[in-house]
């Protein structure tokens, strides 16, 4: 078996958590502006849970790892408990692209996979960085791997050849 190499492997944008972000923000001000006007500096303690809530957004947005290999997609996903699940390139079917005008403004976009893999039949990756160049590296990497497995037979594909 040759070895495996990573093609790009990248998270998705920290846009995603735009809102929460914001909401944040105004309730750290909220709680800033109430601690001024009751005089009392025990509210700042408050501060502490926009600020956690934040940081704990960003991280899960910084834990989700998409890896594109040679032979496969590798998703990554979860801060303590970590979910990885894998499909084979030759399995992919086809491919899109969806850019909400607010994504498209920062370059970002969606990445959809439609495959053949039993588990899981479409991933979506949402608010990607380069997704067009992630797309076609996904479909000439997948058309190399489903080249590979043709073998015998008229190049029947090897999982779609029935017994």
């Amino acid at each position: 078996m040759e070895s495996e190499k990573t093609v790009h492997q990248t998270c998705p944008s920290q846009l995603l958590n735009l809102l929460h972000f914001f909401i944040c923000a105004v309730l750290f001000a909220g709680i800033i502006v109430v601690s001024v006007q009751a005089g009392d500096n025990a509210v700042l303690l408050f501060l502490f849970v926009p600020l956690i809530y934040a940081w704990w957004r960003w991280l899960t947005v910084r834990a989700m790892r998409f890896t594109l290999t040679d032979q496969r997609i590798i998703i990554s996903k979860g801060v303590l408990n970590k979910t990885t699940n894998e499909t084979e390139l030759y399995r992919v079917r086809d491919t899109s692209i969806e850019e909400p005008f607010f994504y498209r403004m920062f370059g970002l976009g969606n990445i959809v996979v439609y495959t053949t893999d039993e588990a899981i039949s479409m991933h979506k990756f949402i608010a990607y960085n380069k997704p067009h160049w992630v797309k076609d590296q996904i479909r000439n990497h997948a058309e190399q791997c489903r080249q590979k497995k043709r073998w015998g037979n008229d190049n029947v594909l090897l999982h779609d050849h029935n017994v």
